[in-house]
């Protein structure tokens, strides 16, 4: 199953760093370089970096009323500073930190995660879209509910590194993405459940399947 959900919150995976949120009716796609043959039109699209296999708006889900948000984007729309926060229909976007610490593919600055956050009658819905990230020791300042986490290696954290920042991020949920697309991000998924159920018990990994 390539979906899941959270709260009010559809999360759907269609494969490499490639997530749809659906929420209250509004379509939200983050870094759409892959996507599904019968996706709706976006309200939002939010960019974590302008790297070719993240800043991508295919026609299929662009209208005249998408709104483009980004940090270092390449298209025209809303360029987001790394602390920034706003607010579009109800939904928080937080753009924090997301950097490599022992690569150079990704510079402190370059790009972005996003920690949305998504009202509900009690406590907002809070979901951490980690980017192209390592693990970096502002995490322990994030607080979220659903952590997707890149796995693949090479260019972000491994598997073992995002077990180790579920440990630090203590989320109720975690997903994992950014492996086994694209040929130098090969990981085993399951090798990140079995991590994470030793150093993150209580939360639960769901692995979806493009």
């Amino acid at each position: 199953m390539n979906c899941t959900v959270f709260g009010p919150v559809k999360i759907t995976y269609f494969g490499h760093a490639s997530i749809l949120l659906e929420y209250n009716g509004m379509q939200i796609y983050v870094d759409p370089f892959v996507i599904g043959r019968m996706c709706r039109k976006a309200d939002i699209i939010l960019h974590t970096h302008s790297h070719h296999d993240h800043c991508v708006v295919p026609s299929a889900i662009l209208s005249n009323k998408t709104q483009i948000i980004s940090r270092g984007g390449k298209f025209p729309g809303m360029e987001m500073k790394i602390g920034e926060k706003i607010k579009i229909s109800g939904i928080g976007i937080e753009a924090v930190h997301a950097y490599n610490i022992n690569k150079p593919f990704h510079p402190k600055d370059f790009g972005a995660g996003y920690i949305l956050s998504f009202p509900t009658p009690k406590a907002p819905v809070r979901i951490y879209i980690a980017g192209d990230t390592d693990l970096i020791p502002e995490m322990h300042d994030f607080k979220c509910d659903v952590a997707i986490l890149p796995i693949g290696g090479t260019y972000t954290m491994n598997a073992d590194e995002a077990a180790q920042a579920l440990a630090i991020l203590k989320p109720k949920a975690a997903i994992p993405c950014h492996y086994n697309y694209l040929e130098d991000t090969k990981a085993d998924p399951n090798a990140f459940f079995t991590m994470a159920k030793t150093l993150a018990p209580a939360t639960e990994v769901r692995i979806l399947t493009p």
